[in-house]
């Protein structure tokens, strides 16, 4: 009696584990997609609590990054880029408009995400712009 695997196993078991690799490594990409977005969405929210600070201060938001009490540098930032400030006349009144935006750096993708842009209205809603045709936004959850 001989000892081993005949060929036909050896096939089935390859065929099996090519199967679960190709449902587990898309959703592998979509998570860690997910996990690379949590830097943006926390470094918004600071940016949306500063810009608050300076609201109840001055009345008013402001585009200039360097009026703010937070540090907004694109090296503090592993993944994403260019954050960006903007103005609102009335913040209390004008609860949707965009407070703050960040831009998904192109050297740091994902296979099938391509760049995107995530902002934050004054009222914490975030909101994600894809840059291409990618659903990128559709497996963050904006």
């Amino acid at each position: 009696m001989r000892k081993g695997f005949t060929l036909m196993e050896l096939i089935i078991v390859v065929i099996i584990i090519g199967i679960l690799a190709a449902i587990g490594i898309p959703q592998f990409f979509k998570i860690a997609e997910r996990g690379k977005a949590s830097e943006a969405i926390t470094f918004l929210g600071a940016l949306k609590s500063s810009q608050m600070r300076y609201a109840s201060e001055h009345g008013t938001t402001t585009d200039t990054p360097g009026e703010l009490d937070v540090e907004i540098t694109s090296s503090a930032l592993k993944y994403f880029e260019n954050p960006t400030v903007n103005a609102v006349d009335d913040p209390m009144t004008n609860s949707t408009d965009e407070i703050a935006e960040i831009v998904r750096k192109s050297d740091y993708q994902n296979p099938g995400f391509g760049d995107y842009t995530l902002a934050i209205q004054v009222d914490g809603q975030i909101n994600c712009t894809p840059a291409g045709d990618h659903d990128v936004c559709v497996v963050l959850g904006y």
